[in-house]
């Protein structure tokens, strides 16, 4: 962030969650490597954590709480024609400022939400940048 003058803040409530600590950490910095590789020179990133309660009746899927970790960024978004690849092994979009990456980074993310039992999803913002959001089940005692 420091090479391109960014600034990230950070929106989180305290919330323990249980997982491979090295495997989380690295994900989220393939999340935040990707949002500050496309967010201009001198932008602001943001992060915000955010608790889901659990709603079963309405949504299968959520029976347990959710901890939701999102990535925005301000840079180009997604081109259509990639949408639907992101997610491929190897497959890549040219940086604005950098050379062309492995193209490894965000299938890893995804491996990893599949591994602690979340997703991972990346959409385009409407008012210009990308969200990428990290979502793991937080266990309840």
């Amino acid at each position: 962030l420091a090479s391109q003058n960014q600034q990230i803040s950070v929106e989180a409530l305290p919330c323990n969650l249980s997982g491979d600590a090295l495997l989380l950490r690295q994900a989220l910095g393939n999340l935040l490597d990707n949002a500050s590789d496309f967010a201009p020179p001198g932008s602001r990133l943001q992060m915000t954590c955010t608790l889901h309660p659990a709603t079963p009746e309405a949504n299968p899927s959520r029976a347990t709480p959710t901890l939701a970790i999102c990535v925005l960024d301000d840079g180009p978004g997604i081109p259509d024609y990639a949408k639907e690849r992101i997610f491929e092994r190897f497959y890549s979009l040219p940086r604005p400022q950098k050379a062309k990456s492995t193209g490894l980074g965000l299938p890893f993310v995804r491996e990893v939400a599949l591994l602690h039992g979340g997703t991972v999803s990346i959409q385009n913002r409407p008012e210009g940048g990308v969200c990428a959001c990290l979502q793991l089940p937080v266990a309840t005692t």
